[in-house]
Parts: structure tokens; C-alpha cells; sequence
């Protein structure tokens, strides 16, 4: 029980470390003038942060020896939405770009990504950044074509160059083209727009929400209310089909459409959210809140990772503005100003008065058909008395239909809301300073004039933000480790069939050399607690992770834990480890402990998960999980400390961590629970002990394999096939043995 104990007060002391380690506050950088001078080298001055996007306008010598011409612009990639994720957290860079498109530097200020811990400051001390030095931004920033990235961290270095990329196109766009806002008259305008423009416009609205670890939510707010701008935002079919199952969906102005994204988009509470107006406060129930899932449609594809309709209370006057206010219990309120352009809300209106003219007309129409059908009821020469109260209720019935269609319409037309002053709120400053009538004022000042900006054709930037999660993951996929990949599972299959132990030592050599020390591609329980922190959309964002990621999950469902006897580089180093020490110095915990302990690597799991989905997105494993520490050769002594420890246990228990301590493996043995096809067992098995002494995780116990803890090494596979055990005799001749056996005892 000594252990059981020690292992606890490890992972206790693991955690403190984890909340109170200097990582926990990594590499940020503050934005200043020297860093803004290091990424514009020939400014002489820079202005405030202005403007949608919100941008440092530089300042320096023109052309013709003159000073004080606007050279370019400064910003950061955080300010320019949609933010790029890397592995598990949003990389903030300072960009600076000169007039004609130019990339005139980049400097990283913040990330916090949990390889950090293990890998140290990763991303600046890999020469990433000197790369885009005079790049145009109509060049494809693409690890493996033109530029190079972070072996083992290609996620990272993929999303933080398309985050450089692509914001640097959209203020390309909102500065190096006409310099007027976007203001649409019309909600038919809209169409035309992209959606950072539309944020421009001010139609939509962004809310920025920051908690512990500087991972937060960013909230985007648009009003939906009706089916035109509701099939703009989501797409006509998930508007429509949305429609046919919220009830009273398809009459309510008073809809707001959310787009939820950031980095902690699994603690976004639907009951935070409320309207404020005129002193007012309007709670948003959950009964008014749809959840609508990952937006594929609509200009809100690819742009936030899920989306809600939120049907404020019918009190809120549509015509003043009002305030957005967001609380979830883990910091104080953020707030997002909105008003609805008046020219949407006119149009909603005027498309709302013509289905009430047309639910009118269909009312009066259906009355005169009813009247029609009595009257050529009435025999001919006979009375219509008989049929009178008939066709009164008929007639009662139509106009009651007809009646609550009108009202309907007219609620849904008609403005409502009370027109009492605005009380006083409490406004969280935006980094995206919105206002009601788009950009800020001097949003553009200092700007030069469409004369003076140099040719740049922007056209081919138009339509970059309508690419899909696919397209990006087949452009972006560099094919020849995918291959080796693919060659390395076509591997580990023939291995796990052909049950020799010679092949299986050749695989788990290939693993360790490739996935271990070459690639840096093994899995770990950290691409789990990154589905959290991204979301689903973090296993599609590379090629190898996605095969791998599948090959696992499939195989697991199918045989168990393949991955674990073939597939992972720290499981073939105990291995190895375990093939060195001679046999008299490995020793077995005894039966009881083994029993409990086993347990551990699933209380290890649970809080892993539990830490990662919590809102602050807390991250641990790195102090259970000791890949990183081993194949990325960590600097941390504390992170060696850890990963020694479990190796020398290894060196005495044969998959030790694999056995106690693994939370990668507590959660392939979970899915193995529901696996298909198990290991074959025969009458055999229930006298002999060989399986049993040999397996290296202690899933045996006579005949029976408890297959959570079984890594699907082969070893009693082959025992079986090779008749290495009492299996090599018949049933019959074991009965007689056992009986003498049993007669010689007494």
C-alpha cells in the first residue's frame, strides 16, 4: 500500500508544481515600441491602436525624402479575428506590413502551449520568425513549401503562419483598398461582405472574454430576425431546418444569432447570458437559447468553432441599442454593445408586414372557399337551415385561425419595448473597440489616399476565408511523413497477425526510432485534453494526427490496445528496458497491491480531463505523461526527476507506468471495454500458469484476461499458437495429471 500512497502524493505534488510553476505565466512578451520598432525597422513613430481591425499605424520617410508618411501598419493577430489555435492554445504575434503587402517582420508575444512545459520556449528559439521577413502576403506561408517548422510541434507552427497569413489579409483588406467603412444600407448588402468586414460594418459584434491562463471565449453577436438573415449566417437549409423544430422560431424578430470560439469553448455557459436596457435587466432562460452545433454553411463557417440562437425577451425595444452581458461564475461580467442597423431592422420589418399581408389574404381567401363549399351544399329548391350552424362553426373556426395568424404577424412586424433612459452598466473594455455606427472616429485618419497607396490587387484575397477545414488539411499536409506513417501502421497490422515475436521486436524498434526520437508524432492523453481546449476540429487539422488518431481509435474498438504493445515509443523503451535487466532483479508487486493500483492511471485520467475541461483549461498531464520529457529531452529537472522515476520502476516491474500510472492507457482500456474481438481462451488455461507469469502488464489471472489492462503484446497469443504451455497436451491427459496431482497432495 506504500505505493498506492506514494503515487498520490506525487500526482498532489505534481499539481501544486503544475498551478504554481513559472510556465504557468510563459513567454509573454509586452507590446512596447521597441518590440513595434523590431517588426517595422524603418519607422521613425507609430500611432495608438485604432481602427477595425484594430492596428499601430507607422510612420517613417516617403519616396521623395519626406517624414511623416504612413509606411504600413502594426498589429496583432489576436486582434483580428478568427484566432488561429496551435496545439492547444491561441499564439499571439506582432505583425508588421508596409504598403504594397509586404511582411516587414513578426515577433511572437504570447503562447501557452502545453508543450512548453516539456519543450521550453519552443516556437521563438526555432528561428521561425526571421522566415517571413519580406514575404507577400499573397505567398502561401506553408510549413514543408516555403517555409520550415518545429519537428513534433507542426500543429503550432502550421496555425501560428496561417494566423500571420491570414490576418495580415484582412487588414490588407479593411486599409490597403478603398478607405470608407463598410456600411451596408441594406441587409441585402450584407451578402457581399466576408465576415471580418461585416465586424467592420458593425452588424456584427465580438465579444473578447479572458480567465485564468489567458484562455478565455470569443463571443460574436449578429442579429437573425428572420429567415433572410438567418440563411446568411447558418445557411437556408439549417435555417430552415432549425425553423420547422424550435417552435415560433420562423416569427421571431427578437432572434440573435451567437458564434461561440476561443480556447475555452467547452465551459461556455448558456445561462450567463442576459440583455440589458434602459436600467432593465432581461435574463436569457435556456428555453431561449438553441444550440446548433458547428456552423458548415453561412458566412459563419469556418469562423467560429459552434453556434446558438439566443430569442431575447419580447420587451427589448429593437430600435434603441442595448447590451450583451455575459457572466459564468469565473470572473466578473463581460458586456458587448449592439444596436441593429436601422436599415436591417427596416428590412426585417417590411418582409415581416408582406407574410402578414399574405397570412391576411390567405385568411380571407380560405373564408370564401368555406362559404363557397356551404352554399353548394344546399340542395337545389331546399333550405340551408339545416347546414346554418355547420357553416357558422366553420366560419368561427377559419376566423379564429385567420385571427392568430394576423397576431402572429403583427408581433413579429410591430416594434415593442419600453422607452425608459439607459441606467448606468458596467462596461468591460473591448480589444475590438465596436460602436454602433461602425469603426471608431479617426478609425481611418492619418491613412493615405486611394491615390497614394501603391497597386495591390486584392481581389485574390476575397474569397481566402470561404476555405474549408478539408481544403486547408489537403493544402496544407506534407505527404512524405504521412507516408512513413502509413508504412509504419502497415507495420504494426502485419505484426499484430502474423504473432511472432521477432516482428513485433522490429515494429516496437521502428516506433521508438520514428515515432520516439525521429518524428515526434506518438500520441499522447495531451491530444485529448486539446479536443477540450480547441475542439473537434483540432483532429483535423493534420494529416499524420488524424491517420493516427484513427488507426488508434479503430483498433482499440476492434482488438483493444494495439496501440499500447505497438504503437507507443515510451511503452517499446520499457520494453527494452526490461529486456536489459537481467530477469533475477524484476521483481512483481504482490496480487492486492497490483489489484488497487491499477486504478491509479484512471484517478490520474479523471483529473486530467477534469482539470482540462474545467473553463481555465489547467493542464497537468505533462506530469503524468513523460513522452515529452524523454523524446523531447525537457530541460525541466523537475519533469526528469518525474520521468527517471518511472523508468527505474520499469527497470524492477516490468510496464510499470503502462500498468499504474499511464493515462493515455487508462483511456484506451475504457474503450477497450466494448472491443470485438478478444483473445482466444481454451480449457487449458484454467490449470496453466505460463500466460499468466509472462504477461507484462498482470492482465491474467488463470483463464480469464482482464482486457482493460491488456496491451495486446502477443505474448500469450503466440504461447497458444506455439503450444508453449500445458496447452501442448490434450484435455484429457491434463484431467489425468490434474487427478494425480490431486491424490498425491491428499
Amino acid at each position: 500500500m506504500r505505493i498506492s500512497r506514494a503515487a498520490w502524493w506525487m500526482g498532489l505534488w505534481s499539481l501544486g508544481s503544475a498551478v504554481a510553476s513559472p510556465s504557468a505565466a510563459q513567454y509573454r512578451h509586452p507590446v512596447d515600441a521597441e518590440m513595434m520598432q523590431s517588426v517595422m525597422p524603418v519607422a521613425d513613430s507609430f500611432s495608438a491602436k485604432a481602427g477595425l481591425p484594430p492596428v499601430y499605424t507607422a510612420y517613417g520617410p516617403g519616396s521623395d525624402g519626406s517624414t511623416g508618411n504612413v509606411i504600413g501598419f502594426v498589429y496583432l493577430t489576436s486582434n483580428v479575428p478568427p484566432a488561429e489555435y496551435g496545439y492547444n492554445s491561441r499564439i499571439d504575434v506582432l505583425v508588421g506590413m508596409d504598403l504594397v503587402g509586404q511582411i516587414t517582420g513578426m515577433s511572437i508575444v504570447d503562447y501557452r502551449e502545453s508543450l512548453s512545459s516539456s519543450r521550453g520556449d519552443f516556437l521563438r528559439g526555432a528561428g521561425l520568425e526571421e522566415q517571413v521577413l519580406g514575404k507577400h502576403i499573397a505567398e502561401s506561408f506553408q510549413v514543408g513549401r516555403d517555409l520550415h517548422g518545429v519537428s513534433g510541434a507542426s500543429i503550432s507552427s502550421r496555425a501560428m503562419f496561417r494566423g500571420v497569413r491570414n490576418s495580415a489579409r484582412r487588414v490588407a483588406l479593411a486599409y490597403l483598398q478603398a478607405n470608407e467603412p463598410y456600411a451596408p444600407a441594406t441587409d441585402a448588402a450584407l451578402e457581399d461582405l466576408t465576415w471580418m468586414q461585416m465586424i467592420s460594418s458593425g452588424y456584427i459584434r465580438t465579444m473578447a472574454i479572458e480567465r485564468a491562463n489567458a484562455v478565455g471565449l470569443e463571443l460574436s453577436f449578429a442579429y437573425m430576425g428572420d429567415e433572410a438573415l438567418g440563411g446568411l449566417l447558418m445557411g437556408v437549409v439549417r435555417y430552415q431546418d432549425v425553423a420547422s423544430r424550435v417552435a415560433g422560431l420562423i416569427d421571431d424578430d427578437h432572434a440573435m444569432f451567437v458564434g461561440i470560439d476561443g480556447s475555452a469553448v467547452a465551459g461556455f455557459r448558456s445561462n450567463g447570458l442576459s440583455i440589458s436596457q434602459g436600467g432593465e435587466v432581461y435574463p436569457v432562460a435556456s428555453r431561449q437559447v438553441t444550440f446548433l452545433g458547428t456552423p458548415w454553411e453561412g458566412k459563419a463557417a469556418d469562423q467560429v468553432v459552434y453556434t446558438l440562437i439566443m430569442r431575447m425577451d419580447r420587451a427589448v425595444d429593437l430600435e434603441r441599442p442595448f447590451t450583451i452581458v455575459y457572466r459564468d461564475g469565473t470572473g466578473g461580467p463581460s458586456t458587448a454593445d449592439y444596436a441593429i442597423p436601422g436599415e436591417v431592422l427596416a428590412s426585417v420589418r417590411e418582409r415581416g408586414a408582406a407574410r402578414l399581408a399574405a397570412a391576411e389574404s390567405t385568411a380571407v381567401e380560405s373564408a370564401d372557399s368555406e362559404s363557397v363549399v356551404a352554399e353548394a351544399a344546399v340542395p337545389e329548391g331546399g333550405s340551408a337551415s339545416v347546414l346554418e350552424p355547420a357553416a357558422a362553426a366553420v366560419s368561427a373556426s377559419v376566423e379564429s385561425v385567420a385571427t392568430e395568424m394576423v397576431a402572429s404577424e403583427r408581433a413579429a412586424a410591430e416594434p415593442t419595448g419600453a422607452s425608459s433612459q439607459p441606467g448606468e452598466l458596467i462596461v468591460r473594455e473591448e480589444t475590438l473597440d465596436l460602436t454602433s455606427d461602425g469603426p471608431p472616429e479617426g478609425a481611418f485618419a492619418g491613412l493615405p489616399a486611394p491615390q497614394d497607396v501603391p497597386a495591390l490587387d486584392l481581389s485574390t484575397f476575397e474569397d481566402f476565408e470561404e476555405e474549408t477545414a478539408l481544403s486547408r488539411l489537403l493544402l496544407e499536409t506534407r505527404w512524405a511523413p504521412v507516408v512513413r506513417l502509413i508504412l509504419l501502421l502497415a507495420l504494426v497490422l502485419y505484426a499484430f497477425f502474423a504473432k511472432k515475436e521477432w516482428v513485433r521486436g522490429v515494429t516496437l524498434a521502428a516506433t521508438l526510432i520514428y515515432l520516439g526520437i525521429f518524428d515526434g508524432g506518438f500520441l499522447s492523453v495531451s491530444h485529448i485534453t486539446s479536443g477540450f481546449a480547441v475542439g473537434p476540429a483540432f483532429y483535423v487539422r493534420d494529416m499524420a494526427l488524424l491517420f493516427m488518431v484513427g488507426f488508434t481509435v479503430i483498433t482499440t474498438l476492434l482488438w483493444g490496445r494495439v496501440f499500447c504493445g505497438f504503437l507507443c515509443p515510451f511503452g517499446a523503451l520499457q520494453d527494452l528496458i526490461t529486456h536489459l535487466v537481467p530477469r533475477r532483479l524484476q521483481r512483481a508487486l504482490p496480487q492486492r497491491i497490483h489489484d488497487r493500483a491499477i486504478y491509479l492511471k484512471y484517478g490520474i485520467l479523471a483529473l486530467i480531463i477534469g482539470l482540462a475541461a474545467a473553463p481555465a483549461h489547467i493542464g497537468v498531464y505533462q506530469y503524468f505523461e513523460p513522452f515529452g520529457t524523454v523524446f523531447y529531452l525537457s530541460t525541466s529537472p523537475l519533469l526528469w526527476s518525474i520521468a527517471g522515476g518511472f523508468l527505474v520502476a520499469s527497470a524492477v516491474v516490468p510496464r510499470f507506468y503502462c500498468r499504474y500510472a499511464c493515462p493515455l492507457g487508462a483511456a484506451l482500456g475504457v474503450a477497450s471495454l466494448v472491443s470485438i474481438f478478444r483473445i482466444r481462451r481454451v480449457e487449458q488455461c484454467v490449470p496453466c500458469k505460463v500466460c499468466q507469469t509472462a504477461c507484462p502488464t498482470g492482465a491474467i489471472r488463470g483463464n480469464e484476461i482482464d482486457f482493460k489492462e491488456c496491451v495486446r503484446c502477443n505474448d500469450c497469443d503466440i504461447k497458444l499458437l506455439t503450444k508453449a504451455g500445458v496447452c501442448r497436451h490434450s484435455m484429457d491427459h491434463v484431467r489425468s495429471r490434474l487427478v494425480q496431482l490431486e491424490t498425491s497432495v491428499r
